[in-house]
């Protein structure tokens, strides 16, 4: 009679002892910190990958939902529509770009003209010094634009580069659109099954966060940009579309966007007037930044609280000290990242906080 088998028992180590699981973590920071400044010119597209794969996630599941699709192949449809939508309306929009921008090369000695007018209205500024002369301007313009010139390969080096870019950035955020539930899956299965519940409940806050700011910047840049244009081109201020652009792109930047995009715009309607009414060029210089005025408040108090609503919530002066942090760390990209980042750390340093001052087991 042959004795039984027993089954075989993986034997357990000792758990490890607090000394050890804190040089663990340390060493884990450090390694993550290292890893993080040695990849650092491959951090900007894989972010900005991650984020597309953010935005378009719902996307994707809405044509699973309604098509039956697979992943791969909803997630193909996706793209392939978006592709078409951003060739077409470049279509439409590049000419009337090219037309706007030739129109102010070509005026550009009679704004020239026009702005040294003006400026001899001023005689105020000799008191300060300043040099109110548009000729000295010019001169000082074209040295810039001469500099520019020279650096035309390391530009077109830069938009190749660009350009690279953005197809990794495409192609990365497929992949993770594609592999987007197998990801999360992974990720709540890493934690141990007693603090599921709680990681559930940071991830269900994160996503409030970043969902909201992100989808909202989205469609705020869009509502802005459109209801720029339109009141510019229903004042008459020439360059509208361009100027309604900046205003949409000049949305990332907290508190100071729609101050920047206002001052060319206000500027051009001093230099050139407007193309539907007869104005003076100050009195319509006044208008135009009223215009933006009621523009800004309608974005404080009626759309940012319906598009955005309180997913950030954090006090203005905090979001602009992060601004200027993140544009000295990671540039545009990290003035736009700085108030979502900010939210997240908040909840994270709640989380800890709460896990560092609760009773310890026993201790009532």
């Amino acid at each position: 009679m042959e004795p039984e088998t027993q089954p075989s028992v993986t034997p357990r180590a000792e758990p490890w002892s607090v000394e050890t699981r804190r040089w663990i973590i340390l060493g884990a920071v450090a390694l993550i910190a290292f890893l993080l400044y040695q990849l650092s010119e491959i951090l900007p597209p894989l972010v900005l990958a991650l984020l597309v794969a953010y935005l378009l996630n719902p996307l994707v599941v809405w044509v699973q939902q309604r098509t039956r699709l697979a992943r791969p192949l909803a997630t193909a449809t996706i793209y392939l529509a978006l592709i078409v939508l951003v060739f077409g309306v470049g279509v439409e929009l590049v000419p009337i770009f090219a037309r706007q921008v030739r129109a102010v090369i070509a005026d550009f000695d009679q704004l020239l003209a026009r702005a040294n007018g003006l400026l001899a209205q001023l005689p105020f500024l000799d008191v300060f010094e300043i040099r109110a002369d548009s000729n000295f301007l010019a001169g000082q313009l074209r040295a810039e634009l001469r500099t520019l010139a020279s650096a035309a390969p390391r530009i077109v080096a830069g938009a190749a580069s660009g350009a690279l870019s953005a197809v990794l950035v495409l192609v990365l955020s497929f992949y993770l659109l594609v592999d987007a539930e197998r990801i999360a899956r992974n990720i709540d299965n890493a934690f141990p099954p007693e603090y599921r519940d709680e990681w559930r409940a940071i991830k269900a806050e994160f996503n409030k966060i970043w969902s909201s700011f992100l989808r909202g910047q989205v469609i705020l840049a869009l509502v802005i940009g459109v209801l720029v244009t339109l009141t510019l081109v229903a004042l008459g201020v020439p360059n509208a579309l361009l100027l309604g652009l900046l205003a949409g792109v000049l949305e990332v930047v907290p508190n100071l966007g729609p101050v920047l995009a206002m001052i060319p715009a206000v500027l051009i309607a001093l230099l050139q007037g407007s193309t539907r009414w007869a104005f003076e060029p100050p009195v319509f210089a006044l208008i135009v930044v009223a215009a933006y005025f009621v523009i800004q408040q309608l974005e404080n108090h009626l759309i940012v609280p319906k598009i955005i609503g309180e997913s950030v919530d954090l006090p203005p002066v905090v979001i602009l000290i992060g601004a200027f942090a993140g544009a000295s760390l990671a540039g545009v990209l990290g003035v736009f990242l700085a108030a979502p980042l900010l939210a997240t750390g908040r909840v994270i340093a709640k989380f800890l906080l709460r896990k560092l001052l609760e009773p310890l087991p026993g201790r009532g």
